[in-house]
């Protein structure tokens, strides 16, 4: 029970330090205005303008939730150690891997209170559309698509968490932006390695694929747009190996914090 609290403490304390920051604001007033600006976008198109909406809204959606959870999740440790005040934390009787688990938990607080504003917009823009064709989604389809995206933001979390317990802020930023973008394609680097003649070629194909993870298969808003089924066999697959890659990086993470030297 008290390395529950503490992690909880810390999950609130960086929810609380994190609503402190103007840049996060920014960043989801930023979201909220391309949301918005996807209604006038749609009047310059032919077709089921609500498609558009739905399309630009929760893709605005998506980009800025993955950038919150990097930025959040760089500064949720290594700023910490980078500023010593994790010094003071790490003093009391809390243990490294409570640190790193609390602040993960704190940084996808955050992530998640802030994409539900973005939500809360993005379902209004598209229920302004009802005359033209209705809420042409079952709600079940579109809260599993969002359910997927807050997957896919919670594994970003953890790849930003666990490069910031080695790294610099900077480096953090700069490989968990590069772990996230290369992540919507690992499908395609497969394809196109497997195709080489050389058979490590080939495998490092293999090996990137099952290493990166693969946020395409995670993404169904395609499905949600044309009214296809949503969870399919590839897509449960993907979840469940979606859940196990966080497991492993908060592990990772942990294992490489503890046996960090912060003297």
């Amino acid at each position: 029970m008290h390395r529950l609290g503490s992690v909880l403490s810390l999950a609130r304390a960086t929810l609380s330090e994190a609503l402190r920051d103007r840049i996060l604001y920014g960043l989801v007033l930023f979201a909220i205005g391309l949301i918005l600006l996807s209604a006038v976008l749609s009047n310059l198109t032919v077709g089921y303008r609500v498609r558009i909406v739905t399309d630009l809204s929760l893709s605005a959606m998506t980009f800025a939730g993955m950038i919150l959870a990097v930025l959040l999740g760089v500064g949720s440790v290594a700023r910490e150690v980078e500023r010593r005040t994790a010094y003071s934390i790490l003093a009391k009787p809390v243990g490294r891997a409570e640190y790193v688990v609390g602040k993960y938990l704190g940084v996808l607080l955050t992530s998640y209170l802030n994409l539900l504003l973005m939500t809360v917009a993005a379902t209004a823009m598209i229920l302004l559309y009802r005359s033209e064709g209705g809420f042409m989604y079952s709600w079940g389809a579109y809260a599993t698509t969002l359910g997927l995206m807050l997957l896919r933001v919670a594994v970003v979390a953890a790849v930003a968490v666990m490069f910031s317990t080695f790294t610099s802020s900077t480096v953090s930023f700069i490989a968990s932006l590069g772990f996230s973008v290369a992540g919507y394609f690992t499908s395609e680097v497969r394809f196109f390695l497997g195709k080489s003649e050389s058979e490590a070629t080939r495998l490092l194909g293999d090996v990137l694929y099952w290493f990166l993870p693969d946020f395409a298969a995670l993404d169904t808003l395609p499905q949600l747009l044309y009214s296809h089924p949503i969870l399919t066999g590839p897509v449960v697959a993907a979840i469940v190996y979606a859940l196990c890659y966080i497991a492993l990086l908060l592990v990772l993470a942990t294992a490489i914090f503890r046996r960090r030297d912060l003297a």
